[in-house]
C-alpha cells in the first residue's frame, strides 16, 4: 500500500515521541494488568492456607446468620455471605469489625480488621480475625494507576493521568499503523537478529504491535473511557437532559408490616429463580436495622455473559421486600444501550469465556509491555552515536539518549523487580503463617521500596550496568520463589496451595536468565563509549 512520503514521515515523528512520552507508565500498566488476570488466585496464593475457613452448604447459611448476630451484634446492621466467589473471599461469611480503620472507596483496609466466620462439622461457630493478603489488589492499583498515588475527586489521580496517557497511546497506534502500512505484508513476521540491533528491535516491534493492534485500540478505548467517564456522562447530562440525571433511581421498595426475620437461603432461591443462568459469588447485607433502608448487592458470575464487573454481575434490592428482584443490571435483561457499555467493561476486564480468555489476556499483556519496553528500546537504539573510527577517542552519547535510557531500565525492570519481590515475600510469609499485623502495608511499601531503589541506581551506575544487574536480580528472585516456599512449607507443615503459581515463577526465573546473558554479551560485546557499554560512564 502507498502512503505520500511526508505522510510517513510526520505519522514517524508523531510516533516516535507520543511512544517515548508514555511508555513507561504503559509499560507498568500492561505488566501489571497481564498479572491481574490472576490477581484474585495470586492474593490467594500469598495468604495464610489456615485462613480458608471450611466451606457450609447452603441450608446452613440461616443458622450461620443466626448464631454470629447472636454473638456478634454489628452483623446486626450489615454482613457479606460468599457462596461461589470468583475473588478472594476466605469464609462463608464476614464483615467490619467495630475498630475498623476508616477509608475512602479507593483505597482498602490494610489493616486487616474483617472478622471471618463459618460452622465446624459439628456445628459449633468459628470466628477469627482476618490476616489476607492483598497482594492481587497491589498489582491491580498498578494496572490502573502505574502506581501513581493519591486521589482527584471521585478517582485516584493515576487513573487521570493513565486516561490521558492513553490518549497519546490511541496516537502512537494509529501512526504506527501508517508508519508499517508500506512495507507491512514484506516485514510482518521478520524478525532479523544479528549485529543490526536497531533491526532486531524494530522487526519484535513490529510483529507485536500489529499482532495484537485490535486488542490495544480495544484497551486504549476503554481506558479512555473510564478514565473520564463522569466528565463523559456530565457532558451529555448537559447537553440531552439539561443537567438532569441520566437514569433516576428507583423508588424505595415497600416493606410489607409486619416485617419478617431475615431468610437469606429464601433470598438465594429467589435469586436463583429469577437468573439461573448466573451462579452466586457473594450477597453484602446493608442497614439491617432499618427494613424500609436494608439493601442487598449480589455479585453474580457467568463465563457465558458479558459481566459489567471484574468478575461479576451485580442485582440490588431491599432483603425484606416480598416483590420479584430487578433484573435489569444484569446481561440477560439488558437494553441494547447498556450492552455496547457493558461489553466495554467486559471486553477490558477479559471477564467472558473462561479460563481461556484470562490467559490470551495475560499473554496480550505481557506482550503490550515488551512492546513499549522495546519502543524506549528502540528510540535509544536509533539515537546512539557510534565511533566508524576505532583509533579516534570513544563519541560522548547525548545526555537526553542516556537519560531516557535511565529511566527505561530503572521504571521497567524495577517495576518487575518490585513485583517479584513483593510476590516473594507475600508467599514466604503466608506458608510461614507470620501472622504479621501489617503484613499488607509490609507488600506495599516493598514495592514502592524496590521500585524507588532499582530507579535511582540506574541512574547513579548507568543503564549499561543497571541492565544485567536488574535482570540477574529478577531471575535470582523468581527461581527462589518455589524452592523456599517448598522448604518452608515442609517446616511449618503448610499445605503449598495454587502450586502452578510457583511453576510459572520458575519459568520466567529461566527467561530472564536468558535476558540477563544475552544482556552481558551485548555489555561486552558493545564499542567503548556506546550506552550498552561497561565503560559507557
Amino acid at each position: 500500500m502507498k502512503v505520500r512520503t511526508d505522510i510517513i514521515r510526520h505519522a514517524k515523528e508523531l510516533h516516535t515521541w507520543v511512544g517515548i512520552t508514555s511508555g513507561i507508565l504503559l509499560f507498568i500498566c500492561f505488566f501489571a494488568g497481564g498479572l491481574s488476570m490472576f490477581q484474585h488466585e495470586i492474593s490467594r496464593w500469598a495468604t495464610p492456607p489456615a485462613q480458608s475457613l471450611n466451606t457450609i452448604e447452603t441450608h446452613q447459611y440461616n443458622e450461620l446468620v443466626e448464631k454470629v448476630q447472636a454473638q456478634h451484634p454489628e452483623t446486626l446492621k450489615s454482613f457479606q455471605l460468599n457462596l461461589d466467589s470468583k475473588e478472594f473471599h476466605y469464609a462463608p461469611m464476614q464483615w467490619k469489625a467495630t475498630t475498623e480503620v476508616k477509608t475512602d472507596e479507593h483505597s482498602i483496609d490494610l489493616h486487616q480488621n474483617a472478622m471471618l466466620a463459618t460452622l465446624e462439622q459439628d456445628g459449633t461457630l468459628h470466628v477469627e480475625q482476618e490476616n489476607l493478603s492483598k497482594l492481587g489488589w497491589l498489582i491491580e492499583q498498578l494496572h490502573e494507576t502505574a502506581g501513581i498515588p493519591g486521589t482527584l475527586g471521585d478517582h485516584t489521580v493515576g487513573m487521570y493521568v493513565m486516561g490521558f496517557v492513553s490518549v497519546l497511546y490511541f496516537l502512537a497506534l494509529m501512526t504506527g499503523l501508517i508508519v508499517l502500512l508500506p512495507t507491512l505484508v514484506k516485514d510482518y513476521f521478520a524478525i532479523r537478529a544479528g549485529k543490526n540491533k536497531k533491526r532486531f528491535w524494530l522487526d519484535a516491534h513490529n510483529v507485536i504491535g500489529i499482532t495484537s493492534l485490535p486488542f490495544h485500540i480495544l484497551i486504549c478505548a476503554t481506558v479512555i473511557a473510564f478514565a473520564y467517564h463522569d466528565v463523559i456522562y456530565g457532558a451529555i447530562g448537559g447537553l440531552v437532559s439539561k443537567d438532569k440525571p441520566l437514569s433516576a433511581r428507583p423508588p424505595a421498595m415497600k416493606v410489607v408490616e409486619p416485617v419478617e426475620p431475615l431468610n437469606v437461603e429464601k433470598i438465594f432461591a429467589n435469586i436463583q429463580r429469577q437468573a439461573p443462568e448466573y451462579q452466586i459469588s457473594s450477597i453484602s447485607f446493608n442497614n439491617l436495622d432499618k427494613p424500609e433502608k436494608a439493601s442487598a448487592r449480589v455479585n453474580l458470575y457467568s463465563s457465558e455473559q458479558m459481566l459489567r464487573g471484574d468478575r461479576f454481575d451485580v442485582m440490588m434490592f431491599n432483603p425484606y421486600q416480598t416483590q420479584p428482584y430487578r433484573t435489569n443490571n444484569l446481561n440477560t435483561h439488558a437494553t441494547a444501550m447498556d450492552q455496547v457499555i457493558r461489553s466495554m467493561f467486559s471486553l477490558h476486564f477479559g471477564n467472558y469465556g473462561g479460563d481461556l480468555t484470562r490467559w490470551l489476556y495475560f499473554i496480550f499483556g505481557i506482550g503490550g509491555a515488551f512492546l513499549f519496553y522495546s519502543g524506549n528500546i528502540l528510540w535509544i537504539e536509533s539515537r546512539i552515536k557510534r565511533q566508524k573510527n576505532p583509533k579516534l577517542a570513544p563519541v560522548q552519547q547525548r545526555k537526553d539518549v542516556r537519560f531516557i535510557a535511565n529511566l527505561s531500565i530503572g521504571a521497567c525492570l524495577g517495576c518487575v523487580f518490585a513485583v517479584v519481590v513483593s510476590m516473594a515475600i507475600g508467599r514466604w510469609g503466608s506458608l510461614a503463617n507470620l501472622g504479621l499485623e501489617s503484613m499488607n502495608h509490609l507488600l506495599v511499601y516493598s514495592y514502592y521500596l524496590i521500585f524507588i531503589f532499582s530507579l535511582v541506581y540506574s541512574f547513579m551506575v548507568g543503564a549499561a550496568k543497571a541492565l544485567p544487574e536488574l535482570l540477574l536480580a529478577i531471575a535470582i528472585v523468581l527461581s527462589l520463589v518455589a524452592p523456599v516456599s517448598f522448604i518452608i512449607s515442609l517446616i511449618a507443615s503448610t499445605p503449598m496451595t495454587l502450586w502452578w503459581i510457583d511453576l510459572i515463577t520458575i519459568v520466567f526465573a529461566l527467561a530472564f536468565l536468558r535476558f540477563y546473558q544475552q544482556a552481558k554479551i551485548r555489555q561486552y560485546n558493545a564499542e567503548a563509549g556506546a550506552i550498552w557499554s561497561k565503560t559507557s560512564l
